[in-house]
Order: structure tokens, then C-alpha cells, then sequence
């Protein structure tokens, strides 16, 4: 099923107090008021919802560069392993490499926590005196490189083309967006002629959309384009970029009427260098 994700608030003290109550999570705030109290003073909750239902929770921090979460309870099916993923997004965009949480040392727990990715690293004593495990999984690194020939069949799953012409080697002006080893997007930098750059709208798998990466992949595109010797850049004004109008205009693109625009230098008559084709 599919599951939106938001920081969970006061107005969600009530349905999040019947979460935790069936739960019976040692620590857990089974009260709206014990709810209330923990938010005020500094602690964050990711909901999971479904449907306007709020179906899920956890808890979550960062400490010392390292991603922790824990008092995870869910009412539906994976849920639970969505919101452990929505915590992992967000530590990843946040540089966050390592994310690590605590169990009870209980076979089951550790068998669910394995198929997520999570591996315990150490034993020990809850607060309460019971046994528990200390589990950690390295997420993998986001970022936006130059286009492999290894990449062409996940750019041909993007665009829906043949990816025949990308397994022939990298192409100039061609960047990925990866997670890790996963293809997640695809953009171009070509020319237009006339010392301007053409940089295409970024195609990116749905579940990493309206996560930065698309002003990310914009801008590592534009510096291919001024790298090598074009004056401007510009591009379509998509939905796809609605998101991301700010982090484009502290990067100097402006928004001109159905398209955006960059200008890197102001050249002087016969500068102009076309080598993107």
C-alpha cells in the first residue's frame, strides 16, 4: 500500500496515543498529554497516513552524525518498514551515512530488522534490565555523477527509450542521479546554439520526487554547461520543478516566463564555444 509521510504534531496526539497504547512499547506515550509533552521538549515523530488515517509512527533523531529512531509501531501491513525507509530518506538527505536502533533481543525482531537491511552490531540492557539488540544499517550514498555505460538500461527506463545509444559508452552532457548502485534520474546538458545551453527537465523515479535532488541535478548540468564555454542556460518550466523554485534561485536561475534562465558571464563578440552537440 502506499503511505504519506509527515512530522506528526499536537493535533496528532489523540490517534497517536491509541497507536502506542495497543502497542504497549516500553517508554511509548500512551496518553495525548504524554504526547504533548515529549514534542514540546524537543522530540520528533514521523506519521505514516493512509487514506486520511494516521497509521503509523516513529520516533527519530540525529546524534553525532548518526541517524537513530525507534518506538516504531504501525497499524497496517509494511507500514512499519515504510516509515523505517521515510527515516532513511531523510537521513540521506542530511549526509547521514549510518542509521541505528535498538530491539528487544528477540529472534523475530532481529529476523524483521535483517530483511530491512539492519545488522546488530551489539548487545545489551534496556533501562528497564531487558535484554536488547543494537542493530545498524550504512545507507547507501545519493548523488548526481556522469553517466556510465552500465547506466543504460535504468535511463532507458526513465526516459522509455531504446537504451541501445547510452550502451555505447558515457555521453557528454548526460548526468544520473544515484542511490547507491540505483539509477534514480536522468538529465542533459546540449546545446542550442548561439553560446546557450539546453538543460533538460529531471526525470526521477516517484519516490525520490520533491526531495532536492531534482535542484541538485540542475545545477551539476548548468556547471557542465559553463564549464565548457556556454554563456546561458535554459530550461522548461515543468510541475516537475515547482518544488524546487527557491533552491533553483539561490543558484541564480530566474523564472522568465515559461521557461528559467541562467546567464554565467556576459561574453564579448566571437566567444562563444560550441562544443556540446
Amino acid at each position: 500500500m502506499d503511505y504519506t509521510f509527515r512530522l506528526a504534531g499536537s493535533d496528532d496526539a489523540s490517534a497517536i496515543a491509541r497507536l502506542y497504547g495497543a502497542s504497549r512499547l516500553p517508554g511509548a506515550p500512551e496518553t495525548p498529554g504524554q504526547f504533548e509533552r515529549l514534542v514540546q521538549t524537543g522530540h520528533a515523530f514521523l506519521a505514516a497516513e493512509s487514506g486520511g488515517r494516521l497509521i503509523g509512527a516513529v520516533r527519530f533523531r540525529d546524534e553525532e552524525g548518526i541517524g537513530w529512531f525507534d518506538l516504531l509501531v504501525s497499524g497496517r501491513p509494511w507500514a512499519g518498514a515504510q516509515l523505517v525507509r521515510a527515516v532513511e530518506r531523510g537521513c540521506q538527505d542530511r549526509g547521514i551515512r549510518l542509521v541505528r536502533t535498538r530491539c528487544e533481543d528477540w529472534r523475530l525482531l532481529e529476523d524483521y530488522f535483517a530483511r530491512l537491511g539492519y545488522l546488530a552490531i551489539g548487545r545489551g540492557r534496556s533501562e528497564a534490565g531487558d535484554a536488547e539488540l543494537l542493530l545498524e544499517r550504512r545507507l547507501p550514498l545519493l548523488t548526481v555523477r556522469e553517466q556510465r555505460r552500465s547506466d543504460a538500461e535504468a535511463i532507458g527506463g526513465l526516459l522509455g527509450e531504446d537504451p541501445w545509444v547510452f550502451e555505447q559508452g558515457a555521453r557528454p552532457g548526460w548526468f544520473v542521479a544515484s542511490d547507491g548502485e540505483k539509477v534514480v534520474g536522468v538529465i542533459q546538458a546540449a546545446g542550442m546554439g548561439h553560446g546557450v545551453a539546453r538543460v533538460s527537465v529531471p526525470v526521477i523515479l516517484a519516490g525520490y520526487r520533491g526531495r532536492g535532488i531534482e535542484a541538485w541535478m540542475v545545477q551539476r548540468a548548468a556547471e557542465y554547461a559553463e564549464t565548457n564555454g556556454f554563456h546561458s542556460a535554459e530550461m522548461d518550466a515543468s510541475p516537475v520543478l515547482a518544488g524546487s523554485r527557491k533552491a533553483l534561485e539561490d543558484r541564480y536561475w530566474v523564472l522568465d516566463g515559461a521557461g528559467w534562465k541562467r546567464v554565467f558571464f556576459t561574453p564579448r563578440s566571437g566567444e562563444y564555444d560550441e562544443q556540446l552537440d
